[in-house]
């Protein structure tokens, strides 16, 4: 079953009856941060519990771009709001197979540092019933699971890259 959330803009960060704010600081430039943010398909090698993400509009992608993500077994459709590369990037929630929320945006803002990219993960929302009742342990689950899925994309942006294999026929 369906759920349909009311779309906002950034401003809604503003005033969001509920915020979550997570931050982290990863040693791979802006740029290259930006980009794996964006590429949808590379969010299930580094987001706890994403299962699969996918731009449904065709390129070029920007500002109206719809997203779908499949995140621990729910679904969820995203219009992109913001596309400031390399520094914002945000959605709203459209619609959802979980009744977490009446509305909700998700943003992030990059930001150069000496070593790299600090990384502010902004999460606004009103929530409905089953949200408020949920709201107790997603307050103590939000920044974990946000400092693992850092911690994973450092990761896979600092791998260095494999060598080329060679057929020694």
């Amino acid at each position: 079953m369906w759920f349909d959330l009311r779309r906002q803009t950034l401003a809604y960060l503003g005033y969001a009856p509920v915020l979550y704010v997570a931050e982290a600081d990863l040693p791979a430039p802006r740029s290259v941060v930006f980009a794996a943010l964006v590429e949808p398909r590379g969010w299930k090698d580094w987001f706890p519990g994403l299962r699969d993400a996918r731009y449904t509009t065709p390129p070029p992608h920007g500002v109206g771009t719809i997203r779908e993500a499949n995140f621990s077994g729910t679904r969820w459709i995203e219009e992109i709001i913001t596309w400031d590369e390399p520094a914002r990037w945000a959605w709203t929630v459209v619609r959802a197979t979980v009744p977490l929320a009446t509305e909700q945006v998700e943003a992030f803002e990059l930001t150069e540092t000496r070593d790299g990219t600090h990384v502010r993960w902004t999460l606004a929302l009103e929530l409905r019933l089953l949200g408020r009742l949920l709201s107790p342990l997603t307050a103590r689950t939000i920044p974990r699971l946000f400092q693992r899925a850092m911690a994973n994309l450092a990761t896979r942006l600092n791998r260095a890259p494999e060598p080329a294999l060679h057929d020694a026929r």
